[in-house]
């Protein structure tokens, strides 16, 4: 809806205007008392001395500024009180502005400058390159389209501003002091683009300190001290030859809501190409950020499934059968609820494959006078199958090993490096333990993580270690073994069962490898959350950065700003692409961190096996989703910032 109909009063009506501003405790009258009126169609020039005061009346008439006391019409709207959508609207509209010192946006070619008041509107984008290329053809401007404004005499950047000012159509020309950068040849090709507007139907306004030029116009204000001092009209006869007047603008009116955000994507994308270091510094912090957040959660998956491939090794078959209620309960009572007769009585079950009791113990391991703490791990010849033990050298014992309980012990692969030099053979060797000589039978290696704990570990007979060491300790537990058949769910039921029946009570607990693997998974995750999260924070930082640099921006682009504001967007415009800036920082950071974290995981890939970086889709999308979410929050307040700028104030700022 637009906010602007059609009424017989004169086009521009001031009534008693006064402009006042306060410099600390003084308050100083720019303008005083100015009431005059401008109709359609009028060629004006406001003359007067530097500091008159008629710059200021320019911005009040181009909606710019507003009066601190007195009232102005532009086609029908009481200015003195619109809000800034509607003021924006009205310069969007009704305005265009030729400044003197250009205000082009130095990062953007000719074409792109003179777009930039029809990107707020609905104007569909054919009808905008067409008028622009026919705007630059009469003014001559046709070669030089795509360059930018160093690349342009000021002449050329002048033509521009004008080409800039008449891409919406405005009726209402506000030339402030526009031949004041320009030689004498080029003031006078101004004026004639200038007599030429106002001959095609436009409202001229020249505010210039020359009094040639204002005796080009048919009326002229004369300005002193804040006062219009004269009023009068002014006989002025010039031929304008060649006339081709534009065709009217039928879409000036805003845009839609997605071709609103179309057009302040692009700009955005625009403006960080045109400030490209600067970019690159904002989105330092982020690429560093979301790139640790990724390796370690990357890392951490890695690590994760290494350790569950490694306990994949172990098989998902077999139950640990353990004394008493729970870890968390070992009551006195349920210590001997296990008994060899246990054991002896699954034998006859057909869903076990193999069953051995487990007792075992810390002690010291003699060998060549050196003494070593030892675990020993007492067990049935079954034990080795039923874990999938792999023997590496020697043998390991037999059941007639476990009946006459002889001394002899199975090592571990690392335990050997532990007791022996490289260049010997564990294999026959004697140890003493427990006071009492052991014959070393074996190595083995165990599926699974591989364990550096430090201490030397063995399989040895159950009977032996009960009898030479342990004497009449309970047993541990119970490792069984089930068909393939069953699933842990179901086999841990049958035991649960079955030693139900058989003792008549529940003074024992089952733990599969399942729980085992559940367990590391919930470990292994919350290690990776803790990373993660320390990770986390060098984003937060990277979004502090952001919105440093953002608010740097906004100070280095006040100018910018003005100019924008001056030609018709609206605040809401401004913030609209300061935040999709400060989005687009930091999805590109997110993007680049995410590419450098895979780079990251090859180079370690190439580098060493003993981990490797897995990546996954959903720390990926939650990382590059919590970089946008970055760029909203700490993007908001430098855009709300840029958003709040005064047009006057923004323009003077260069």
């Amino acid at each position: 809806m637009s906010y602007f109909t059609a009424t017989n009063s004169p086009l521009i009506e001031l009534k008693h205007i006064y402009r006042e501003f306060t410099a600390g405790t003084q308050t100083i009258t720019v303008l005083k008392d100015i009431s005059l009126s401008i109709n359609q169609g009028e060629m004006i020039a406001i003359v007067g001395a530097s500091g008159s005061g008629k710059s200021t009346l320019m911005n009040i008439m181009g909606c710019l500024d507003k009066p601190s006391r007195g009232e102005v019409f532009i086609h029908g709207v009481a200015v003195h009180h619109a809000n800034n959508e509607q003021l924006a609207e009205l310069r969007s509209q009704y305005l265009g502005f030729i400044f003197q010192r250009y205000h082009l946006m130095p990062y953007l070619t000719a074409e792109e400058n003179i777009a930039i008041p029809a990107l707020y509107t609905a104007m569909p984008e054919t009808q905008r390159i067409a008028r622009m290329r026919l705007l630059a053809k009469k003014l001559d401007l046709e070669e030089r389209l795509h360059h930018q404004p160093n690349q342009l005499s000021g002449g050329q950047q002048q033509r521009v501003g004008i080409c800039r000012a008449l891409i919406n159509g405005a009726g209402i020309i506000l030339a402030d002091e526009p031949t004041g950068a320009l030689d004498s040849a080029n003031g006078k090709a101004l004026m004639d683009i200038l007599h030429q507007l106002h001959a095609e139907g436009h409202t001229v306004i020249i505010v210039t300190h020359d009094h040639n030029i204002a005796k080009q116009a048919q009326r002229i204000i004369e300005i002193s001290d804040g006062q219009m001092i004269a009023d009068n009209p002014n006989q002025v006869q010039r031929d304008i030859l060649n006339h081709q007047p534009l065709l009217p603008i039928h879409h000036n009116q805003r845009a839609s809501l997605w071709r609103s955000f179309y057009e302040s994507m692009r700009m955005a994308w625009r403006s960080l190409l045109g400030h490209r270091i600067r970019a690159f510094l904002s989105m330092l912090g982020i690429i560093i950020g979301i790139s640790s957040v990724v390796s370690s959660m990357a890392v951490g998956e890695g690590a994760k499934r290494a350790v569950l491939a490694e306990i994949g090794k172990l098989g998902s078959t077999t139950l640990e059968i353990r004394s008493g209620t729970g870890w968390g309960d070992k009551r006195t009572d349920m210590e001997r609820a296990l008994s060899l007769n246990d054991v002896e009585s699954f034998t006859s079950l057909p869903w076990v494959e193999q069953i051995s009791p487990v007792v075992s113990s810390m002690t010291i391991v003699v060998n060549k006078g050196l003494d070593f703490s030892i675990q020993l791990n007492g067990v049935s010849n079954q034990y080795f199958a039923a874990q999938g033990l792999q023997l590496l050298q020697g043998n390991s014992f037999s059941t007639l090993d476990v009946v006459e309980s002889e001394p002899v012990i199975v090592l571990d692969e690392a335990s050997t490096e532990i007791l022996f030099s490289a260049e010997e053979n564990p294999i026959g060797q004697i140890v003493q333990i427990g006071g009492s000589p052991w014959r070393i039978i074996g190595v083995a290696r165990k599926p699974g993580p591989k364990m550096m704990s430090g201490f030397v570990v063995g399989w040895t007979p159950y009977t032996a270690l009960q009898q030479r060491i342990l004497g009449d300790q309970p047993l541990e537990s119970i490792l069984l073994r089930f068909s393939d058949t069953l699933t842990p769910e179901q086999a841990q039921l049958q035991t649960e069962k079955y030693l139900l029946r058989w003792h008549g009570q529940k003074d024992f607990f089952i733990q599969s490898d399942d729980q085992l693997v559940n367990a590391l998974e919930k470990a292994s995750n919350s290690m990776s959350l803790l990373i993660t999260s320390i990770a986390a924070i060098s984003l937060l930082v990277g979004g502090v950065g952001v919105m440093n640099i953002m608010l740097v921006s906004v100070t280095e682009r006040t100018h910018e700003i003005g100019i924008r504001l001056s030609v018709g967007a609206r605040p809401r415009d401004i913030m609209n692409q300061f935040l999709i800036e400060a989005i687009m920082i930091c999805s590109l950071g997110g993007g680049i961190g995410v590419v450098g974290a895979w780079i990251a995981g090859n180079i370690f890939a190439k580098i060493t096996t003993e981990f490797t970086m897995v990546f996954t889709l959903f720390p990926v999308l939650l990382a590059c989703g919590f970089s946008v979410l970055i760029g909203l929050i700490f993007g908001y307040f430098p855009a709300r910032r840029a958003a709040k700028l005064n047009p006057t104030e923004a323009l003077a700022h260069e």
